[in-house]
């Protein structure tokens, strides 16, 4: 394949090295403000939210799964070595927000695309990764959706629960994302595993190549300087197939374990007491106004958060994708005077594409914001002043599991910490509707 040429490889390895200086530099003035701000911290609160403790039951769940994430990464590596041009499938409609987070994705898989988006590209040797939200509101569903995938002789990994899982249902790997059964009142939290044990699959599915002493194509961040540059290349019809040499092999289950691991820091994050109190701040103002009858709005920007502000809310929300705050459409949403609780990305309520804040202040609204910092300080949101904000967890260049090649790092954790924060300040608010309704 031409596209695998030596003069791309130095420039591939050149960009590398720039990104390396800063996330260095970026590593060095996060150290600096921890280091200033240790005095402060308290330690973890001792009752979180049940969405993040649920969600946190799954974690032991998930790695008593490892074993199966790395054969069904295995094979599927295995397939597409043995025949470069096949397709990785993600199935995007099919599985609303686990698709979307795993498509185009800052540190994911360049060959991940839609099903839908290349089918005069595919192959028999083709493989498809699908996940279930509730087999209660999914389940006929996706038993017809494995069945096609196989007669195309694709080879399937599935993702859902054990539990409540169709007796006639066959996928060439499945893995259990610990809900305790097939009800769609786990959806909210089904879907943050599934997402969870994707990028643990995709860790692995590179795992497995560099075992073979290759690497496919991985995506970086566009918040980073360079990062349209390098991801180009790989954006192609024939970019997306590009594998290159690697001469330094993972351990099989070490990726997974690594992301796994750093699941786990952005839980005890959550758990902390700076991030609880920044939630009950954002929590006492929403509830007021929700108990007022006053309308609420929610939305964000990002990747898995464009669809969970509008699915499986417990509080009168009104949510809608953050792809609607754009022009006009805001205020035929949302009126003078209402409140939205918008989760953002990086470093401010605009993203690279867009400015929100624009479209946020034009409609006169209220808002309490949440977006990670940017290292090099405050940005200027078109003179919007929250009324609270909520910290995320993560740097700008959104990867976090090590490569041996460039770009450096894959596997986000940006849209876990955003779903988290919203299913928390959620169960928050519905407590305080709850015992305020009692009150009266």
């Amino acid at each position: 394949m031409n596209f695998n040429s030596q003069r791309w490889s130095k420039e591939m390895i050149a960009m590398f090295t720039r990104q390396r200086k800063l996330s260095n530099l970026a590593g060095l003035l996060l150290t600096i403000v921890c280091a200033g701000c240790a005095g402060s911290l308290t330690g973890p609160v001792d009752t979180p939210q049940a969405s993040l403790r649920d969600y946190a039951a799954r974690i032991p769940i998930m790695r008593a799964e490892m074993s199966k994430v790395m054969a069904g990464a295995q094979a599927s590596a295995t397939r597409i070595m043995e025949q470069p041009t096949a397709l990785l499938n993600v199935p995007y409609w099919e599985q609303p927000g686990v698709g979307e987070e795993l498509v185009n994705r800052s540190g994911g898989l360049a060959n991940v695309l839609p099903t839908s988006d290349r089918t005069t590209d595919a192959t028999d040797r083709d493989v498809v990764l699908l996940s279930v939200r509730s087999w209660e509101n999914d389940g006929t569903n996706v038993v017809q959706w494995l069945k096609t995938y196989r007669a195309k002789k694709w080879y399937t990994t599935l993702i859902a629960s054990r539990a409540g899982c169709p007796p006639n249902l066959k996928a060439d790997c499945f893995i259990d994302n610990g809900a305790p059964s097939g009800g769609k009142e786990h959806g909210r939290i089904n879907v943050l595993a599934n997402t969870t044990l994707a990028w643990m699959w995709c860790c692995e599915y590179v795992s497995a190549m560099t075992r073979q002493g290759k690497m496919p194509g991985v995506l970086m961040s566009v918040g980073l300087p360079e990062g349209e540059a390098f991801d180009h290349p790989l954006q192609t019809r024939l970019g997306r197939h590009w594998i290159g040499s690697c001469t330094t092999a993972t351990p099989a289950g070490a990726m997974a374990e690594t992301y796994l691991q750093r699941v786990e820091k952005l839980v005890a994050d959550l758990r902390s007491g700076p991030r609880q109190m920044q939630i009950k701040r954002a929590a006492d103002i929403v509830a007021q106004r929700m108990a007022a009858g006053q309308t609420v709005g929610l939305s964000g920007v990002g990747h898995l958060i464009l669809f969970e502000t509008q699915l499986d809310n417990k509080a009168p929300w009104k949510g809608f994708s953050g792809m609607l705050v754009q022009g006009r459409r805001l205020k035929s949403l949302l009126k003078p005077g209402d409140l939205l609780v918008w989760i953002g990305y990086s470093g401010g309520v605009n993203s690279k594409y867009f400015n929100f804040a624009k479209a946020i202040h034009n409609a006169e609204l209220e808002v309490i914001t949440c977006f990670t910092p940017d290292p090099r300080g405050p940005v200027d949101d078109d003179g919007i002043t929250p009324l609270a904000h909520i910290d995320q967890s993560w740097a700008i260049g959104d990867a976090e599991v090590p490569l041996p090649l460039p770009p450096g790092k894959m596997a986000p954790i940006s849209g876990l910490n955003q779903v988290l924060i919203q299913r928390m300040l959620d169960d928050e608010v519905t407590n305080r509707l709850v015992a305020e309704k009692k009150h009266n």
